[in-house]
C-alpha cells in the first residue's frame, strides 16, 4: 500500500483523479485550501491536509510519508490582476514542494503542466497579432524547467501535459471548453474567431485522469507525456456537437483583427478589476496551430483516450442530467423540449 498525495484535488481533473485513485488499494491523501470544496463521498475516504502551496510548513507536513506526489494545483485562468501571480502559484510554489518532496524521501513526483507550454507547430499568421505566450503558459513552461532540476538531484519525476479538458465537472475557469460546449447548445455563442482552421486538441477529463496514474505507474523518470485526445479545429469541435446533439446553431466566424479589439478592451477590464474571457495573449494562443503527439504516452504509458465524438456524447448526456422543464443541472443552458439528443 503507498500513500499519494495529491495536489488541486478540488479542482476539475482533480475530482476525476481523487475518484479514480480511490478504486484502488492506496492510501490516498489531499492537501486542499477548503476542505468543505471536497466532494461530500470523497472527504470520509480521504486523509485531508489543509494548507497553501506557499505555506511551507503546511507544505512539509502534507509531504511527510508519501510515497507519490501528483501535482496538479495551479493558477489556470486567462487572467489574474497580478501577473505575477502565475509565476509565484505556478512556478514558485512548486519549487517548494519539490524541496519538501525530495527532503520527506517522496519516491515519486508527476507534475501537470500543460501543452501550452510547448512551442506551436505554426505560429499565428494574422497580422497585428501580439506572438507571446500567455502569462500562464510562461509559468507553466518554468515550472516544468524547475521539475528537471529536482530530476538532477536524485528525485523521481515525470511531467505530463493535458491538453484542451473538456467533461463533466465543476463549472470553473478550467472547463472552459464544456462550457463553451454548453454555450453553444443554449444559442448564446453568436461568433467565433475566424482562426484559418487551425487545429488544437481536446481530450476528455477521464482520459487525462487515466493518463496521470498511468504516468505515475509506468512513465520513464525524466521524462513528459503529452495527455492528449484529438486534433479538432474550433469549428470542428463546433460541428462534433452538432452531429452528435442535433442542436443546430448559426455561428458567425469574426476577422481577428475585430476579435483583437475585443482582447484589448478585455485586458483594461482586468486591470480595473473585472474578470475578462479574452486578452491577446490569449487570442493569439487560439490562433496557433496547436496538434498535439501523443505516441510516447501510448507507447510508454498504454494511454488510449477516447474518440472525440464519444467524449463529446459523455459530456452532453452529463449536461442533461437532471434536465426538467428546459433547464439543464449546471442551470447554465436552456434547452426546449422539440430538440433532437440523439
Amino acid at each position: 500500500m503507498k500513500t499519494i498525495l495529491v495536489t488541486g484535488a478540488t479542482g476539475f481533473v482533480g475530482r476525476h483523479l481523487v475518484r479514480r485513485l480511490l478504486g484502488t488499494d492506496d492510501r490516498i491523501r489531499v492537501f486542499v485550501r477548503d476542505p468543505a470544496r471536497l466532494e461530500a463521498g470523497v472527504r470520509g475516504r480521504v486523509d485531508i491536509v489543509t494548507g497553501d502551496m506557499e505555506d511551507g510548513t503546511a507544505v512539509r507536513r502534507a509531504m511527510a510519508g508519501a510515497d507519490w506526489v501528483l501535482h496538479l494545483a495551479a493558477l489556470a485562468r486567462a487572467h489574474a490582476p497580478d501577473p505575477d501571480t502565475f509565476r509565484r502559484l505556478n512556478a514558485g510554489a512548486v519549487e517548494g514542494l519539490l524541496k519538501a518532496a525530495l527532503a520527506a524521501g517522496v519516491r515519486r513526483f508527476v507534475h501537470v503542466s500543460t501543452v501550452a507550454a510547448l512551442p506551436p507547430a505554426r505560429p499565428a499568421r494574422q497580422w497585428g497579432i501580439p506572438h507571446r505566450p500567455t502569462p500562464y503558459a510562461s509559468s507553466k513552461l518554468a515550472a516544468e524547467a524547475t521539475v528537471r532540476g529536482y530530476a538532477a538531484k536524485g528525485l523521481e519525476t515525470v511531467i505530463v501535459r493535458p491538453s484542451r479538458v473538456y467533461g463533466p465537472g465543476p463549472w470553473n475557469h478550467a472547463n472552459g471548453t464544456t462550457r463553451l460546449m454548453a454555450m453553444y447548445l443554449g444559442g448564446s455563442l453568436r461568433c467565433r474567431i475566424a482562426d484559418g482552421d487551425v487545429h488544437a486538441n481536446y481530450v476528455h477529463v477521464a482520459d487525462v485522469a487515466a493518463g496521470i496514474e498511468l504516468a505515475a505507474l509506468r512513465g520513464r523518470a525524466g521524462a513528459a507525456y503529452n495527455l492528449g485526445g484529438e486534433d479538432a479545429s474550433l469549428r470542428g469541435y463546433l460541428d462534433v456537437i452538432r452531429e452528435v446533439s442535433g442542436v443546430r446553431r448559426r455561428v458567425i466566424a469574426l476577422p481577428a483583427q475585430l476579435v483583437l479589439a475585443a482582447a484589448y478592451l478585455g485586458a483594461l477590464w482586468g486591470k480595473l478589476g473585472g474578470e475578462p474571457f479574452l486578452t491577446p495573449d490569449w487570442l493569439n494562443n487560439f490562433l496557433e496551430h496547436r496538434p498535439v503527439d501523443i505516441m510516447a504516452s501510448r507507447r510508454d504509458l498504454g494511454y488510449r483516450p477516447r474518440a472525440l465524438r464519444e467524449g463529446v456524447r459523455d459530456t452532453l448526456a452529463w449536461l442533461m442530467v437532471g434536465y426538467e422543464g428546459g433547464e439543464s443541472h449546471v442551470g447554465t443552458i436552456r434547452l426546449r423540449r422539440r430538440e433532437n439528443w440523439s
